[in-house]
């Protein structure tokens, strides 16, 4: 063992992350804490539904120490700003890939860990709203990682002390829950700091590992860029600096020492799994219905993958069907592994013009994209004439009649 291995397994040692396990976000569930010292579980469960309504809530209608929390966690950090702005460059040019790997890799692996899926299914939340929960989590990342998102009046900065709010009011209703009592020796704290740590890993480490398995070769420096982009997101989410990777390849051990620690099966796991793919399958044109499982394939261990319920189907074999929908006849004639990426980038495109255009059926904004990135990605701007995508799953219903 080198020297360099040596440290590492020592900062995030077995007894390092269990104990991770035992603590939350102390600023963030003082908020909770105090609105349900005033107003009980009714006012606990109003602040959830009021920060899932609302992108941007009016400071001036809200409770005092949710106020003071906002002008506290408003901090920006100017001397990360050239990384940060690096960062957000590397995603202008790769989101719609970046995007496809949040889908099909981060989002599955995180069900994969047996203690931490058990919050997702104790709230039920994403079996019954996978739509919701993907659109969320990919509007929290175009959100920070947009230009300026983590800047002054950023929206990211926005999201970010949302989110972190949100998983305190989780964290309160689940421990306070008196049906069902939460088993803290077996699952840890809900929403912990070692969850939190394997959560941003799925946006960081996973993420760039798996833009290479889609053809993307990044440079170094663009890699280190984007993963320094998510640690200052994860100091914002309220994740314990001392636990915090400083780089890439931290960030690659960080990541194999939860995954070695909280990946086993889970009947839980398999329902997140199967709701996700669900939903991605209801809303694709039939020939494009398998990419997602074979996605799911070509990210995931294949024994975690199997653990997890995915249909067994190879990515090419996929692609094959759909090349003619997702790949134009000149583009065709390049080399394999950029007709690969062409077809899956082309896949990634319509996917977030299609959630661009679904409504979620109340109060809270659409999925956005800023015009600046969808341009970039060679996106039809919001309210234009009809999608690639639309005018896809058009042709599907007519030859079906």
């Amino acid at each position: 063992m080198t020297a360099v291995t040596a440290d590492r397994a020592v900062r995030w040692s077995d007894s390092v992350l269990d104990a991770a396990r035992r603590r939350g976000d102390p600023p963030a569930d003082a908020v909770v804490a105090a609105l349900f010292a005033h107003g009980g579980p009714d006012a606990v469960a109003g602040l959830m539904g009021q920060l899932i309504r609302n992108d941007t809530p009016d400071a001036a209608s809200l409770p005092p120490a949710l106020a003071d929390y906002l002008a506290a966690t408003d901090v920006i950090d100017t001397r990360d700003a050239g990384t940060i702005a690096a960062g957000e460059r590397m995603f202008a040019v790769h989101g719609p890939e970046m995007l496809i790997v949040l889908c099909c890799s981060s989002l599955p692996s995180s069900y994969s860990a047996r203690k931490g899926v058990q919050v997702l299914h104790r709230t039920a939340y994403l079996a019954k709203r996978p739509t919701r929960r993907l659109f969320e989590t990919a509007q929290m990342i175009v959100d920070v990682m947009s230009p300026g998102g983590l800047g002054p009046q950023g929206r990211g900065l926005r999201t970010v002390q949302k989110v972190r709010l949100m998983h305190a009011a989780v964290r309160h209703l689940i421990q306070h829950d008196p049906h069902a009592p939460w088993p803290l020796d077996d699952f840890g704290l809900p929403i912990n700091q070692e969850d939190l740590l394997g959560t941003l890993m799925t946006f960081s480490w996973l993420i760039a590992e798996g833009l290479s398995r889609l053809g993307v070769h990044a440079a170094a420096a663009d890699l280190a860029a984007y993963t320094a982009t998510w640690l200052h997101i994860g100091r914002l989410m309220g994740i314990e600096p001392t636990l915090l990777p400083a780089t890439v390849a931290e960030t690659g051990f960080v990541s194999a020492t939860i995954e070695r620690r909280q990946v086993a099966p889970s009947a839980e796991g398999r329902e997140m799994t199967a709701a996700l793919l669900g939903m991605m399958d209801e809303n694709l044109p039939r020939p494009l219905g398998g990419l997602p499982a074979a996605l799911l394939r070509e990210f995931i261990p294949a024994a975690v993958a199997d653990d997890l319920g995915v249909p067994r189907r190879p990515l090419e074999e996929a692609l094959v069907g759909a090349a003619d929908l997702l790949v134009r006849p000149f583009e065709r004639l390049v080399d394999r592994e950029a007709g690969r990426h062409v077809a899956l980038r082309s896949f990634a495109i319509h996917l977030l013009q299609w959630m661009q255009a679904v409504e979620l059926g109340d109060t809270r904004a659409r999925f956005t994209i800023p015009d600046t990135l969808a341009a970039g990605w060679g996106m039809a701007p919001s309210g234009s004439e009809a999608t690639f995508w639309h005018k896809l799953a058009d042709w599907e219903r007519s030859r079906l009649r």
